[in-house]
């Protein structure tokens, strides 16, 4: 996503990789045509030594991979406030864009539909949403991994983490959105049907955190109307 990560997460992720090319040892080569009775003792003794060697190099490279690994970890968790707003000014152009796209599109979007339309500004919209659609993807992605990084919580609601509805029903419409996508058409995936829908609802793109997100459902479930059933048996929050 383009974006500059501290020195120091930096230098942990360089280690981490160096790491890997690391020699750890090999097989001892044994040639039993070349062993005489009187060298075989010798010969057990010069494998058990190269087997001791490579298991302390492989039991050693384990201990620093482990270190090395929360070492990232922590670091990977104090850039998020950088990476955020870092990302911020290109995520935003890139929500209006989509937004700006996903507006000229059919509104029952397919392929079929697309075409019918017989509209080059259509199919220039098209490719500026799938593009957005691309970006926007990965930052959703990314925000998703942050609830395995310490200080961080996890149970993301998959809805919540790039789109702010300011209502539960706005809310309803996303969840169902995303429900549906595994039976959606393929131009609609392309362009993301969460995406899709929030555009066409005026609902807010925003870059949320886990906690952000747990308290912005909070906040909508507390607010949902009652339903008629929950009324008449006077259930309240």
């Amino acid at each position: 996503m383009d974006v500059k990560l501290p020195k120091s997460l930096d230098d942990a992720l360089a280690a981490y990789d160096a790491l890997r090319y690391v020699e750890t040892g090999h097989e001892p080569v044994i040639e039993p045509a070349k062993l005489k009775a009187a060298g075989v003792a010798a010969e057990v003794e010069r494998v058990a030594k190269e087997l001791s060697v490579n298991a302390h190099l492989e039991e050693a490279q384990r201990r620093v991979a482990g270190r090395l690994e929360s070492r990232i970890i922590h670091e990977a968790a104090a850039a998020v406030p950088s990476v955020l707003e870092q990302l911020t000014e290109r995520f935003d152009a890139e929500a209006a864009r989509y937004v700006a796209a996903a507006v000229k599109l059919p509104e029952v979007l397919t392929s079929e539909s697309v075409v019918e339309t017989r509209d080059a500004e259509v199919l220039k919209a098209l490719g500026d949403a799938t593009e957005a659609a691309g970006f926007l993807e990965k930052v959703d992605g990314w925000l998703e991994s942050l609830g395995d990084l310490p200080g961080f919580g996890s149970n993301y609601e998959p809805v919540l983490r790039v789109t702010a509805p300011d209502d539960h029903a706005s809310m309803w419409a996303l969840k169902e959105a995303h429900h549906a996508r595994t039976t959606a058409d393929t131009l609609l995936v392309s362009v993301g049907p969460v995406y899709f829908c929030a555009a066409r609802n005026g609902v807010e793109f925003k870059m949320m955190t886990p906690d952000e997100s747990k308290q912005l459902l909070k906040e909508l479930q507390d607010a949902r109307p009652l339903s008629n059933s929950e009324q008449f048996l006077g259930i309240r929050r």
